[in-house]
């Protein structure tokens, strides 16, 4: 698993309903709330993650 890319994770979080997401890395991704639909979303800088934190 050593050679496997890291998928950098980052959170943003919804300001209108108070979702909070863990999002890839990635310029493309969507800049609205999947829950509620509200924009933009805040990004929470400072706190991220590689995805081997989140695997066993």
């Amino acid at each position: 698993m050593a050679d496997a890319p890291s998928l950098a994770l980052r959170y943003v979080a919804c300001d209108a309903c108070g979702t909070v997401f863990a999002v890839p890395d990635d310029p493309d991704e969507p800049t609205a709330c999947g829950r509620c639909g509200a924009r933009p979303l805040r990004e929470l800088r400072g706190v991220r993650r590689p995805d081997a934190y989140f695997a066993p």
